[in-house]
């Protein structure tokens, strides 16, 4: 008799066990397929930021957020780079730009024209959104062709995954989320951007034959000097890099300021370069003027730059 309640016991518990069992395994399921339906709600739309056929004619890129502006210009044969500034009640505003790294530019430019997945999240841009792309924290990447005609990504902040972030066009309010491959060229710092040496590669080519140098000292001494562009020490200037832009105002300063080093590049295919340096900063810190010649002698471009005392000693070791 004793059996028979244990065993009735014992089958009353593992139905029990069966029941809990079925329901956990059901509302497993249904959380599964709950989430699954969650995730396809968004609409997937396969396209690219930029048309494909926009990619030639592109001419300028401003970027810009909330720290400031920088554009990227097109020059036919080489991409420039300046800061833009407020206008300012000087007597002279000069085009204060470098070179900018092809490399940098041509991949942003792939991925801006790549067809790629982004998932619509609303129609509607609310006004007081946590999305980031009203509240002046926002990052804009307007592009303007050769017809003049322009358009404009914007981008906000990443989503809790910190694995896509929001976007939109300046066309419509509807906002997108999109994968971070981007986030490396949403930057306006000009030093992201720039090619990183005081003598261009993409300006011209750079097959250095001969240097001219020119030194003047505090007492107005000169001493002259001609290197042979084959040299291995010549090569080396080639590999110095500069420190960025200076402002309108610096260059402006030290207008009337002693050109305390010259250096006058002659490069095999008869092109020409022009370097012109100056101390500014209680002598910390040198701008450069790069000037650029075709064979003809005609100028072709010319930038401003500076450098760190460190490596204007290190061309007057090369160079003199």
């Amino acid at each position: 008799m004793l059996k028979d309640k244990n065993s009735a016991k014992i089958n009353k518990n593992s139905k029990i066990l069966i029941a809990v069992a079925a329901i956990l395994t059901i509302t497993y399921f249904l959380s599964f397929t709950k989430s699954c339906s969650s995730a396809d709600k968004r609409e997937k739309v396969k396209t690219a930021l930029v048309n494909q056929k926009y990619k030639e004619s592109i001419k300028e890129i401003l970027l810009q957020d909330a720290s400031g502006s920088i554009k990227l210009t097109n020059e036919g044969d080489f991409w420039t780079v300046a800061r833009i500034t407020e206008s300012q009640n000087g007597p002279l505003q000069l085009r204060i730009d470098l070179p900018a790294s092809q490399e940098r530019i041509n991949n942003l430019l792939e991925e801006l024209t790549k067809i790629r997945n982004l998932y619509k999240i609303s129609d509607k841009i609310n006004k007081n959104s946590s999305l980031g792309l009203t509240n002046g924290t926002e990052f804009h990447i307007r592009y303007t062709c050769d017809d003049s005609t322009f358009r404009e990504l914007i981008f906000g902040n990443q989503d809790f995954s910190l694995s896509s972030r929001y976007m939109m066009t300046g066309e419509n309010t509807q906002v997108y989320e999109i994968d971070s491959s981007l986030d490396t060229y949403l930057t306006t710092s000009v030093q992201n951007w720039t090619e990183p040496f005081i003598i261009s590669r993409q300006v011209l080519n750079t097959d250095i034959q001969s240097i001219a140098v020119t030194f003047t000292d505090e007492t107005n001494h000169k001493t002259l000097n001609k290197l042979d562009g084959n040299s291995a020490e010549t090569n080396k200037l080639l590999d110095l890099r500069h420190g960025g832009l200076p402002t309108n105002d610096q260059i402006l300063d030290i207008k009337d300021t002693l050109i305390t080093l010259k250096l006058e590049i002659e490069n095999g295919d008869k092109t020409s370069i022009k370097m012109n340096i100056k101390p500014f900063d209680s002598g910390e810190t040198y701008l450069v003027e790069t000037v650029y010649y075709d064979s003809e002698g005609w100028q072709i471009y010319n930038s401003y730059s500076t450098i760190s005392s460190w490596t204007y000693n290190k061309i007057k070791e090369i160079t003199l």
